[in-house]
């Protein structure tokens, strides 16, 4: 079956929110100045990374050619891409759904990008690849202030400013008009599934295995449930029983609930969200500014002899006391800043304790 080229939605089927205004773009802000979260600007202040880039200097960060964690030359190179096996950050399929070749499984996709959203019943972050490269370059975020179910605010922000660059711009403000637009689709009331089990299918979504299942609901048809990373111990079948809630979105024109709780007559299904793992020693640490905030850095050396470049969030609001030669597991999201990869950091665990980020 032939692949569809086309990009993920990202809206809800139900409700609607006020428009917020739009301001008129400029020429020397690709984005518009209608918020200072959405400011076309680089992530890290200047002074302050080119300080980074320095510290990380010799084999430490990986170009955005390579995969995140991958030891390498740090040099790109058009005939080393051509032949490597890495397909972790080049391969040209990253922010599409569709089909592979030969399957006949068409109830749902083998692929799709979740964007790595987050999402709880007052606020909506959703990553978002703009240049289709394998990595996320900016994110937006949706506010219900005032808990009536509406998303009222909404923030754009990109991380590699490319502002001197006309086709990244460009990208970025169209991505920026259309999280707007999906704003006034988008509830903040969770989404709920109540039925049985129809079929189940492990689904590729970036770098993870995903399960989804398709559920019959009384009264009200079916729907598709993603489940989360795929896990050994969740076996679901035929006629099962499942309840789910979490965010409803659509993937295509199919909607499909990003479950965030699930059970079963079994008991609970645990959804890990946060990211890929990765388990390794903290060789140093930096303090960096982001928009006048401390932000913890750390440089962390992965156990199978990686380096890792890691955003754990504003400084004042790390529970986790990280120190030099600490062992821990980070989880998070690759995105691209300048030409690096930063791994966003959603989640660490030190000394057994799991502490979630708070951005």
């Amino acid at each position: 079956m032939t692949t569809q080229k086309k990009r993920l939605l990202l809206a809800a089927a139900l409700g609607a929110a006020v428009a917020m205004p739009v301001t008129a773009l400029r020429a020397d802000n690709p984005l518009g100045t209608d918020s200072e979260f959405g400011d076309y600007t680089s992530y890290y202040e200047d002074d302050a990374w080119y300080d980074v880039s320095e510290w990380f200097d010799g084999n430490d960060y990986n170009p955005t050619d390579e995969a995140i964690g991958r030891w390498d030359d740090e040099k790109f190179d058009f005939a080393d891409n051509a032949t490597s096996t890495d397909q972790d950050n080049d391969w040209n399929q990253y922010s599409n759904y569709g089909y592979r070749e030969g399957n006949d499984s068409d109830w749902f996709y083998d692929y799709y990008d979740d964007g790595y959203g987050t999402w709880d019943k007052h606020s909506y972050s959703i990553y978002d690849d703009v240049d289709d490269d394998g990595l996320y370059d900016s994110v937006a975020t949706y506010r219900d202030t005032d808990g009536d179910g509406m998303y009222e605010d909404y923030d754009y922000f990109a991380f590699d400013a490319a502002s001197e660059d006309k086709h990244n711009g460009k990208a970025h403000a169209q991505a920026k008009d259309q999280g707007r637009d999906k704003q006034k689709q988008m509830v903040s009331t969770p989404t709920t599934a109540r039925g049985t089990v129809e079929k189940s299918k492990t689904v590729t979504v970036r770098d993870r295995t995903h399960l989804v299942v398709k559920v019959n609901q009384p009264g009200k048809g079916p729907i598709m449930v993603d489940l989360g990373p795929n896990r050994d111990e969740v076996q679901l079948s035929a006629g099962d029983k499942l309840y789910a809630s979490g965010h409803g979105t659509n993937v295509g024109e199919t909607p499909l609930l990003i479950a965030t709780d699930a059970t079963t007559d079994n008991g609970s299904i645990t959804i890990d969200r946060n990211g890929k793992k990765y388990q390794g020693k903290i060789e140093k640490t930096k303090t960096v500014k982001f928009r006048g905030e401390d932000h913890q850095l750390a440089k962390i050396n992965t156990d199978d002899d990686k380096t890792l470049m890691v955003d754990l969030g504003p400084k004042d609001k790390l529970d986790a006391k990280v120190t030099d030669g600490a062992s821990v597991t980070v989880q998070g999201v690759p995105v691209k800043v300048k030409d690096r990869v930063v791994l966003m950091a959603r989640q660490i665990t030190h000394n057994g304790e799991k502490t979630t980020i708070a951005r």
